[in-house]
C-alpha cells in the first residue's frame, strides 16, 4: 500500500513539474511567437483596445487614422484609410487578422503606442490606448501626380530630394484599396498585377541604357576619359565571341562620350567598361549602393537589393567571370530597383554625395513630444563634384538633344537619362527614365519604370518624369513642415 501510495505522489509530483515547464515554456519562451500571430485571441483584442496613431503627409494630409466603434458596451479601434489607396505599399496596412505592411509595420511600435523610456514596460502592463503620430516626407500632391501618370500601366515612379534624401513620392501601379484589406483582402490577392507589391522598392528590373550614367562617371573617375575624349563606332563591338551593337544598328562613327551618352550608343560604353574592367566598374557600383541593402525606413523584406544576379542569386559586384562590355550598357543579368535608380540620379544631383532616403521625418507623441526625428544622412561619395557635374552636363544634353528630349520642361534646365531594356518579349520592354531638375540647383530627382512597353523610355518614360518634376517644382519646399 505504501509503495502505491509512494508511485501515486511520484506521478503527480513529476506531472506538476510537467506542467510548470510547460507553462513557463509557453509564457517566457514562446509568448513573444504567439503574440505575433494574428489568430491569436488575446493578441486580436489587445490590437482593436489601441488607438493607433495617424500617418500624416508633408502637406497634412491624413494617410491613415483610428476609428473608434462600440462592441458589447466596450470601446474598440479598427483603421481606417481616408485616402484609400493613395500610397497604398508605403503606408502599409494593420489588421489583427492580415498582420502589417510598410510604414504600418516599420513604425508599429510607436503607432501602437510603446515609445520612449517607458517601452519595456510597456510590455508588462495594459497596452497603451494611444499611439504616436508619423509625419512623412511624402506629398500627396506630388503622389498624386505619380499616380495618376502610371494609371493604365504596371511600373512604379520615385522622386527624392537629393539634398537631403527625403523621398516625396514612391508609387507603384497596380495599387490597392487599403480599406480593402479588411473587407476582402482575398479580392486583393485576386487582382492581376500582384498590388500588393511595392514595385518602387521591391520590383528588380534590368536598368538599360540609364545605368550608363554609372559607367560615365566611372569612366571619369579614372581619369581616362573626358566628356570630349573621342571614340569611333563601326556600328558594332564584339566581346566574347557575341556581337554588341546600337540601337536599329545605327552607326556613329566618331563621337565624343557626351554624344555617346546623349545618343545612347552601346558601342562606345560597351568598350569603356571593357577597358575599365571589372573591378574599377564593380568598385563604382558598390560606391552606388549595388549588391546592398538599401537604407530606407521600410521593413526590410519589403526592398530589394540591386545588383547582378544568376539564377536568383546576388553576385558580387567585382566577379570577374561577368561580361563587363554588357555591364556597362545595363545588361549582363543587371536587376536594379526603381529606388536604386533614383538614388544614382540623386547623387548625381547633389555633387557626388549619395544620401540615405527616408520616409519618415519625426514621431509625435499625442502630447506633443517629438520622440523620434530624422535628418539628412550621407552614406557616402560617389564622385568629386567635378566629376558629378561633368556627368550631370552630359546628362542635360541628353534632355536638350538626345534620347530624353521629351522630359524637357519649358523654361526648366532638366538632367536625365534614358534606358529601353528588352523583356524577352518582342515588341515589348521595359521603359526607364532617370533624371533631376533645375539642372543648376537641383530640388527633385526622379526614376521612372514602365513594364512591357512598345515605347522607349523616351517615348514612354520622359513625359511622365517631366510631369512629376512640374508638380514636385510647383509644390514647392515639401521637406519643411513646421514642427507641431
Amino acid at each position: 500500500m505504501n509503495r502505491s501510495i509512494k508511485s501515486l505522489y511520484l506521478a503527480l509530483a513529476g506531472g506538476f513539474v510537467l506542467l510548470f515547464v510547460m507553462l513557463g515554456y509557453w509564457q517566457v519562451v514562446a509568448a513573444g511567437g504567439l503574440n505575433e500571430r494574428a489568430d491569436n485571441p488575446y493578441q486580436f483584442e489587445k490590437q482593436r483596445l489601441v488607438d493607433r496613431g495617424r500617418i500624416i503627409s508633408a502637406d497634412k494630409v491624413v494617410l491613415a487614422e483610428s476609428v473608434a466603434y462600440t462592441q458589447k458596451r466596450k470601446k474598440y479601434f479598427k483603421r481606417y484609410y481616408p485616402q484609400g489607396d493613395l500610397a497604398a505599399q508605403v503606408v502599409g496596412y494593420a489588421t489583427p487578422q492580415q498582420g502589417s505592411t510598410g510604414l504600418e509595420s516599420q513604425y508599429n511600435q510607436y503607432l501602437a503606442g510603446s515609445y520612449g523610456a517607458g517601452a519595456i514596460l510597456d510590455k508588462l502592463r495594459e497596452p497603451q490606448k494611444q499611439g504616436a503620430d508619423i509625419r512623412l516626407t511624402l506629398d500627396t500632391r506630388v503622389q498624386k501626380t505619380a499616380e495618376a501618370m502610371l494609371e493604365g500601366h504596371r511600373g512604379a515612379i520615385v522622386a527624392l530630394n537629393p539634398q537631403t534624401g527625403q523621398v516625396i513620392a514612391l508609387a507603384s501601379s497596380p495599387t490597392f484599396d487599403l480599406n480593402q484589406v479588411a473587407s476582402d483582402f482575398a479580392g486583393i490577392l485576386k487582382t492581376e498585377g500582384a498590388p500588393l507589391v511595392n514595385r518602387a522598392t521591391q520590383g528588380r528590373y534590368p536598368p538599360g541604357s540609364t545605368f550608363k550614367v554609372v559607367t560615365a562617371t566611372e569612366a571619369l573617375n579614372s581619369g581616362k576619359w573626358t566628356p570630349n575624349s573621342t571614340f569611333d563606332d563601326t556600328g558594332k563591338f564584339v566581346v566574347f565571341g557575341q556581337t554588341i551593337r546600337n540601337d536599329g544598328g545605327v552607326k556613329f562613327g566618331v563621337n565624343t562620350l557626351t554624344d555617346a551618352l546623349t545618343f545612347s550608343i552601346n558601342t562606345t560604353f560597351a568598350n569603356i567598361g571593357t577597358q575599365l574592367g571589372a573591378k574599377a566598374l564593380g568598385d563604382q557600383m558598390t560606391k552606388f549602393g549595388f549588391a546592398q541593402p538599401t537604407s530606407i525606413d521600410l521593413p526590410s523584406n519589403e526592398v530589394a537589393v540591386s545588383g547582378r544576379y544568376r539564377k536568383g542569386k546576388l553576385l558580387s559586384n567585382t566577379q570577374r567571370d561577368e561580361d563587363v562590355a554588357r555591364i556597362a550598357i545595363g545588361q549582363e543579368n543587371l536587376q536594379v530597383t526603381p529606388l536604386q535608380m533614383a538614388m544614382v540620379a540623386g547623387a548625381i544631383a547633389n555633387g557626388g554625395r549619395m544620401m540615405k532616403p527616408y520616409l519618415v521625418k519625426r514621431v509625435i507623441t499625442p502630447d506633443g513630444v517629438v520622440v523620434r526625428q530624422q535628418r539628412p544622412e550621407e552614406l557616402g561619395s560617389v564622385s568629386s563634384a567635378y566629376v558629378s557635374s561633368e556627368v550631370g552636363r552630359m546628362m542635360q544634353n541628353v534632355v536638350r538633344e538626345g534620347t530624353a528630349a521629351q522630359a524637357g520642361l519649358s523654361g526648366l534646365s532638366v538632367a536625365g537619362k534614358t534606358g529601353t531594356a528588352e523583356t524577352g518579349t518582342k515588341g515589348l520592354n521595359d521603359a526607364w527614365f532617370i533624371g533631376y531638375a533645375p539642372a543648376d540647383n537641383p530640388k527633385v530627382a526622379v526614376a521612372v519604370v514602365i513594364e512591357e512597353s512598345s515605347g522607349t523610355g523616351g517615348q514612354v518614360a520622359a513625359p511622365i518624369a517631366g510631369q512629376v518634376i512640374r508638380t514636385a517644382l510647383n509644390a514647392g519646399p515639401v521637406q519643411g513642415d513646421p514642427q507641431p
